[in-house]
């Protein structure tokens, strides 16, 4: 997808259209489309609002960004949310303050040595560009991009022997910024980030995943837990989006588990992905996901070609 667009006949030339800015674990950038072109006819992006209440690394949020997709929504219809306050400070950071985000990313990717990442690690700034800046280094120098915390929210994973890191992309991050203009951007629990969703809006759900088996549930994503009590809880949220007339699509992985928390509230499609970042690569190999809806799909939909599983 080309990063510049133009509408021929209109002289109209688009912004570059944002990607992800960050490596993440579980990110969306390869299911985008086909979440995006199953979205419900009844979703007015320009009217209705758009809901990432497990933002992540954005990658739904920012190929929406796109502005000649039919499914464009405006900075101003985003509400993001994340329950790790770094990364919620980053998202704010990028759109509020990106030059000196930048200035700063320029010291710090001057060493990307062992000795500075651990440096950089052991690190706990108090001024939110460092805040952003910190996080931002050190998900691109360490080990497969993961960001793991230990029992009093402290990062602890090791250093990524990666020889000439990029550690951001003026360009991209330039556009990432534009993009969120006008969001709102929180760090609540799912539930109030949910609070003022309403008819007609549209929410997409990619929580932690309920673990394949016990071993791929390596560690914290955040200094509380997301167990099994959250995805029933969270289940019990998309019953009440879903009496509200609120749109909800779900991603979770396909698991009995899954099924059956939460086969009652939506529609469930089988799809098949590879994993993006895993510990070693025999473990990347194609894997079952499951993907919710609570509305009618359209008929042209990709989901339709897709097993339904309850």
């Amino acid at each position: 997808m080309p990063r510049h667009q133009n509408l021929k006949g209109q002289g109209q030339t688009h912004r570059a259209i944002p990607t992800p800015f960050l490596r993440w674990a579980g990110g969306k950038r390869k299911l985008a489309e086909i979440i995006v072109q199953s979205f419900p006819a009844s979703f007015k992006p320009q009217e209705n609002h758009f809901y990432e209440p497990f933002v992540g690394g954005g990658a739904l949020s920012f190929y929406l960004g796109n502005e000649v997709l039919p499914q464009f929504v405006p900075g101003h219809n985003l509400y993001l949310n994340d329950i790790n306050p770094d990364l919620v400070i980053t998202y704010k950071v990028v759109r509020d303050n990106v030059q000196n985000l930048m200035k700063k990313l320029d010291d710090l990717a001057r060493d990307v040595s062992r000795q500075e990442f651990e440096r950089i690690r052991a690190w706990r700034p108090t001024e939110e560009v460092e805040i952003a800046s910190r996080f931002i280094y050190l998900n691109k120098t360490c080990f497969n991009g993961l960001w793991r915390v230990n029992s009093k929210g402290i990062f602890n994973v090791p250093w990524g022997q990666l020889k000439k890191p990029l550690i951001y992309d003026e360009e991209n991050l330039k556009a990432v910024s534009a993009r969120l203009k006008g969001s709102k951007i929180s760090n609540f629990g799912f539930a109030s980030a949910l609070s003022s969703a309403s008819k007609g809006d549209l929410v997409y759900l990619d929580p932690p995943y309920i673990p394949l088996n016990i071993t791929s549930n390596f560690s914290k994503y955040a200094k509380e837990d997301f167990g099994i009590l959250d995805q029933y809880a969270l289940a019990g949220v998309v019953d009440g989006l879903t009496a509200r007339g609120v749109n909800v699509i779900l991603s979770n992985s396909d698991t009995p588990l899954t099924r059956q928390i939460f086969g009652e509230s939506l529609s469930l499609h089988q799809i098949s992905v590879n994993r993006s970042i895993s510990a070693n690569s025999s473990s990347r190999a194609p894997v079952h996901e499951l993907i919710g809806v609570n509305f009618k799909v359209k008929t042209n939909s990709q989901l339709n070609n897709l097993r339904i599983v309850s």
